[in-house]
């Protein structure tokens, strides 16, 4: 029998990680599908579910089933253990990062150089850069497979940590500071774009195209600080708050929770801010809104509906 700590932590963990795996799953879904070709921004955004799929997928299948089962760490198969704990612990948690910074440095670009390269140039430099993550991803996974080198999830003490040994303590600071420099690099971004925003103005096109342009690249640029957000505040919690107390269940809000939660609500996120990927019933309440934000609205005839013009890099 679950006590009431266990019990609530394991509701929490069941429907946060239920919403943000099949939230991921389904935008996955929808930006593979979708037509036409992508923006820059929008193939990082397709990259970013995976790490949050792998994260929230390791919690509904792997840590709520463990935790619910109130078993210790030392009846815990160790193999799996080590596998998922470091898919969703090391390569996902770097990945997610990387990826991030990668749309700040997308906003970026578009914002300070918006005509100085070429379309089929800008894409060649995203693949080249979602590659780069993707490699990153994989190395930081297969550095955690050597022996007890990995993290792994301890369900008496309802979080993950690192196996005692030289080699974890060398992971865990390797993944500390590739996760310091990458935050760091992604909020520099950030900041920049935000000056640009503010003394900027757009030339070279009619105004009422310059207007809805600028008001779609500041609603992308939203969604990228939005998610910068999310990971600087799962950095604060899991290096300062979750020191401020050695009880078990602020521990597991601050470490376990945190971790999840951020990946759960970064693909609401990207739900959000995308209206393309949303679901039709979505995307008719808030049909408005989303007119108003572009400021162009397209009748082809009096029998169809309204639909949204939207083409940004």
């Amino acid at each position: 029998m679950l006590g009431l700590f266990p019990l609530l932590a394991v509701i929490s963990m069941l429907v946060t990680s239920f919403i943000g795996f099949f939230v991921s799953v389904y935008i996955f879904w929808r930006f593979v599908r979708k037509p036409g070709a992508f923006s820059d921004f929008h193939k990082f955004c397709l990259i970013k579910t995976i790490p949050d799929m792998f994260v929230c997928g390791a919690f509904l299948f792997w840590v709520v089933p463990v935790t619910a089962l109130s078993l210790t760490y030392a009846k815990v198969p160790y193999l799996p253990n080590v596998f998922i704990g470091q898919i969703a612990s090391g390569g996902a948690y770097i990945l997610g990062a990387s990826i991030q910074m990668c749309m700040a440095a997308n906003r970026f670009f578009v914002i300070y150089f918006p005509f100085r390269q070429h379309k089929s140039k800008r894409s060649y430099a995203t693949y080249c850069a979602i590659t780069v993550c993707l490699a990153l991803a994989v190395t930081y996974t297969l550095l955690g497979l050597r022996k007890l080198c990995a993290y792994v999830y301890d369900p008496e003490i309802f979080s993950w940590r690192v196996e005692e040994s030289e080699c974890a303590d060398q992971m865990t600071t390797l993944i500390f500071w590739s996760i310091i420099v990458l935050a760091v690099s992604s909020n520099s971004f950030n900041v920049l774009t935000a000056m640009k925003f503010l003394c900027a103005s757009t030339s070279g096109i009619r105004q009422a195209d310059a207007a809805r342009r600028r008001k779609k690249r500041l609603w992308l640029f939203v969604q990228c600080v939005i998610q910068d957000c999310l990971h600087l505040t799962d950095l604060v919690n899991s290096i300062f708050l979750f020191e401020l107390s050695d009880q078990v269940w602020f521990r597991y809000i601050f470490l376990c929770y945190s971790f999840l939660a951020i990946h759960a609500a970064d693909g609401i996120v990207m739900l959000y801010f995308n209206p393309e990927v949303q679901p039709h019933w979505c995307r008719s309440i808030g049909l408005k809104r989303h007119s108003s934000r572009t400021g162009v609205v397209v009748v082809s005839s009096h029998h169809s509906h309204p639909r949204e013009v939207s083409n940004v890099a």
